[in-house]
């Protein structure tokens, strides 16, 4: 085994006979960071839910006709969202 960066042995080290190069699709590959877990994408989703209850709430104060209400649950929930 080699790199693909290594040139191409030639002859076998063990024998000594003619060798041809066989690149492989089975590699190791290490996924680093978050995101590739089906956990991340079951926090992500419920962040976005959450503020999506918190969304609610401003509609529900515009619908209600409280604008002073909305204002104010609408600063709350942008300050959540840059939070997050």
């Amino acid at each position: 085994m080699q790199r693909i960066t290594e040139p191409p042995l030639e002859q076998c080290p063990v024998c000594n006979g003619n060798v041809e190069r066989l690149i492989s699709k089975n590699v190791g590959v290490v996924f680093k960071g978050s995101g590739f877990y089906k956990t991340d994408a079951q926090q992500v989703k419920e962040k976005y839910r959450e503020l999506n209850k918190e969304r609610q709430k401003d509609n529900q104060a515009i619908l209600d006709g409280d604008i002073g209400g909305f204002v104010k649950q609408s600063e709350a929930t942008t300050q959540k969202v840059s939070e997050n």
